[in-house]
């Protein structure tokens, strides 16, 4: 999660790279206006113009929701001030010391800097704001996720598969490398809930005994939301409401008001004993989710002219700008075929990518039906359980009501990563109360768990540690895509070049601990099983992950061939970062050197397979042709990988 990094200029991401400008903005000049980053870096999708009232003239800002912003700062000033300087690099704009001709002030000496210089500044600077902004939170996020996880469950095995299943078998793991918002959406909504549901839990109903601290840290999480995404409103009014009956008890303090009234005495005795009507837990989290309220409103103010208005009607983009103005932004009533496609296609949708989250889903009635413990309890688990499925209704819901529901180029639904951390929840939860009360059913439950988080893992996570982003057109991201380009060495940079460590190794050295998180999970020797249960579990963990695995191999509906590129990331191919570096392009080197002689004729039958690989039918044909005057093909090694 933390040592690749994924990142394709050519592609020139929207979703990330508005938000990176107007991060540099934000240090370089101290505004969200982010003209000079567009002169500089480029154009990107996804701004507003807006005609500025001191100036009359048209600005660029971005159109994303605020949040994520403010957390990319920290990581872009300690790159620009203090890391940048020690390794004689400098920012590429008017504020930084390099001036270009066209954006020189009066008095200053232009000095321009080379297009190597800015778009090497913008990969390091979108580099250091992934790493504090998206990847060491979500990180965090995930460690705090098996240790909540602990309450529910006492198996090591069903957590940790569960928060391998969540954090690298989802696009969770693709959004945790890009410096967008869907991450850290999932973590601080489910962190939200976690907190609201602590306290109703160890309070045991008592309001009084709930801690104001965390009330008000539950109203600053839930708000925070739609500082990251707007569209998450929906999501918490559910949440809000779920925080106010348990941190007030509104029947509870009508039952205190009425009983005020002389003659009415009596009907306060229908408030249990022990129970306070406080309201200073609701007014803490009211409190906490007022926070947010005023930088947002500034941004919109200062972007937009209005503090109320989200710039999305003033798009640059004038298709997307009139898009928006249908419904309410853009979001009309959901369908159900764009409800099937979310959860359901094998190549983009949540619950098809991400096999292990059936658990929670199908699994939710077995927790509201036949809950354990004693009746607080179940009563409990009901309500919680209630909530998250609600919730992410709401999410599947809103995202299938959008105009753009299917969100351009994607790794998986982005609006959908919010569901990770809580379908993983349920998951956790459901297999949990499977596994009580008998051995065979823990084990059983154990196999299931983790044959399915790792065909999550190999399914979407492998493609979340290669690229960020996918045109619409793939249908089957990991064998039209991840796989062809591990074969030829296409892999993305890596924390190893910091420090000089050029090869491709560490890529596969993550993508191999990458598969080995769930194996560990699902496989790994608990004390006290006997060797029946051993085999019982790794036989279910195989049967689990083959079952898991067949959509992402079923034939796809546009008949475009499995396990060699898709056609549609050609020129994804053309612009690989960082280039030199992949099997075609080192054996190629080689067989130059050797000409007709020694090894040479195979290294060029070799060059040929890998190039079929890619699609390209004839570089592979003309290299081919190279070969066969020399030696024929039956008499080389093959290429089996």
């Amino acid at each position: 999660m933390l040592c690749v990094f994924p990142y394709l200029k050519v592609v020139n991401n929207p979703n990330e790279f508005v938000r990176v400008y107007t991060v540099m903005s934000l240090v370089e000049s101290g505004s969200f206006r982010i003209d000079e980053q567009v002169q500089t870096f480029g154009w990107v999708n996804d701004m507003a113009r807006v005609k500025g009232k001191d100036d009359g003239v048209d600005h660029y800002y971005m159109v994303k929701a605020p949040g994520i912003v403010y957390a990319g700062i920290p990581g872009y000033f300690i790159f620009s001030k203090v890391v940048a300087p020690l390794i004689g690099k400098k920012y590429p704009g008017v504020h930084g010391g390099h001036v270009t001709a066209a954006s020189k002030p009066p008095g200053v000496e232009a000095h321009p800097s080379t297009q190597d210089e800015k778009m090497a500044w913008l990969r390091m600077s979108t580099w250091a704001i992934r790493i504090f902004g998206s990847q060491i939170p979500c990180f965090l996020f995930l460690l705090w996720l098996e240790r909540y996880l602990r309450t529910f469950s006492p198996d090591p095995g069903i957590r940790y598969v569960a928060v391998a299943a969540a954090g690298l078998g989802t696009n969770f793991l693709a959004y945790t490398h890009m410096f967008a918002s869907h991450s850290q959406y999932a973590a601080i909504a489910f962190l939200a809930f976690a907190l609201i549901e602590t306290e109703r839990r160890r309070s045991r109903g008592d309001v009084k005994a709930m801690r104001p601290s965390r009330a008000f840290l539950a109203g600053f999480c839930t708000s925070a939301c739609v500082t990251l995404e707007y569209q998450s409103l929906f999501m918490t009014l559910v949440m809000s409401l779920f925080a106010t009956l348990t941190f007030f008890r509104p029947l509870q303090a009508l039952y205190w008001v009425l009983g005020a009234v002389p003659g009415l005495g009596a009907i306060r005795q229908r408030i249990p004993y022990g129970t306070s009507v406080t309201p200073t837990r609701v007014l803490a989290f009211a409190l906490g989710g007022l926070l947010n309220i005023p930088h947002m409103m500034y941004f919109h103010w200062t972007a937009y002219g209005d503090p109320f208005t989200p710039g999305h009607q003033k798009l640059e983009t004038a298709h997307f700008a009139a898009e928006h103005k249908m419904g309410l932004w853009g979001i009309l009533w959901p369908s159900w075929d764009r409800i099937k496609a979310l959860a359901l296609d094998p190549g983009f949708g949540f619950f098809g990518m991400s096999p292990f989250m059936w658990i929670g889903l199908l699994g939710a009635p077995i927790v509201l039906l036949w809950p354990k413990g004693a009746a607080s309890e179940r009563t409990h688990m009901r309500v919680i359980t209630i909530v998250w499925l609600v919730c992410m209704a709401v999410v599947i819901g809103v995202n299938a009501g959008f105009v753009e529901w299917r969100a351009g180029w994607t790794v998986g639904p982005r609006y959908l990563v919010v569901c990770a951390p809580f379908f993983a929840f349920g998951g956790a939860v459901a297999l949990e109360r499977i596994a009580q009360g008998s051995r065979l059913r823990r084990t059983l439950a154990r196999g299931i768990g983790g044959g399915l988080a790792l065909a999550g893992v190999v399914t979407i996570g492998t493609v979340g540690i290669t690229f960020d982003t996918l045109p619409e057109t793939i249908a089957r991201p990991f064998a039209q895509f991840t796989l062809p380009l591990a074969r030829v060495g296409l892999v993305p940079h890596h924390i190893g070049q910091w420090f000089g460590w050029e090869s491709t190794t560490l890529w596969y050295i993550v993508c191999a601990a990458l598969l080995l998180a769930p194996i560990l999970a699902g496989l790994a020797w608990h004390p006290g099983e006997r060797r029946g249960e051993t085999a019982t579990r790794a036989l279910t963990f195989v049967v689990a992950f083959a079952v898991g695995m067949v959509p992402a191999f079923t034939p796809p509906e546009d008949s475009s061939e499995l396990f060699a590129l898709h056609p549609s990331t050609v020129a994804m191919v053309a612009g690989w970062e960082p280039q030199g570096r992949d099997r075609i392009s080192l054996l190629r080197e080689e067989a130059e050197r050797y000409g007709a002689r020694g090894k040479g004729p195979c290294l060029w039958y070799r060059i040929a397979d890998l190039e079929r690989v890619l699609g390209q039918a004839s570089q592979a044909a003309r290299d081919d042709a190279r070969a066969k005057n020399a030696i024929p093909k039956e008499r080389c090694p093959k290429l089996h990988f």
